[in-house]
């Protein structure tokens, strides 16, 4: 009951922010979140290995995969921002991640992703064909003191 609840919850909270969610069937089988912002479907987590595995399951359904790494021990990140802009620099996509993979199935064009990990900022562009290729991001990011900032232009 407690799982139907805090699902109904994360959906109510994804519809009042804009983004749709998948049905709760689908909610319960994969136990991952799929959501839906500006015509673009995503998922993000894969902390721990129930969830990392689910993760893993699902990723040939996305063209853009991004994982996000300690720079210094590849250890696995979450609370990446990821600002999504197109080619007219509008902002399509604006995402927390909640664990170390954000997949994103986006429209061919060119993008330019903006990812913050604490006071790190690294740009990075993404171009989609519209065929089948996949997009495949390991993004190392340093760690850096609380209280430091630093920009890394990618």
């Amino acid at each position: 009951m407690r799982t139907i609840i805090a699902a109904c919850c994360l959906m109510l909270s994804a519809t009042v922010l804009g983004a749709t969610s998948v049905p709760m069937a689908a909610l319960q089988e994969s136990a991952l979140e799929f959501r839906q912002l500006n015509g673009i479907s995503y998922v993000t987590g894969g902390i721990g290995s129930d969830e990392a595995a689910a993760m893993r399951r699902v990723a040939r359904q996305f063209n853009v995969r991004m994982h996000f790494v300690d720079n210094t021990d590849s250890s696995a990140l979450s609370d990446v921002t990821v600002t999504l802009f197109n080619a007219r620099r509008e902002i399509v996509l604006l995402v927390l991640s909640e664990g170390p993979y954000l997949y994103m199935n986006l429209p061919r064009g060119n993008y330019r992703a903006v990812i913050r990990y604490g006071g790190i900022i690294v740009s990075q562009s993404i171009t989609v064909n519209g065929n089948s290729t996949r997009v495949d991001l390991l993004l190392r990011l340093p760690t850096i003191p609380v209280g430091t900032n630093e920009l890394i232009a990618g």
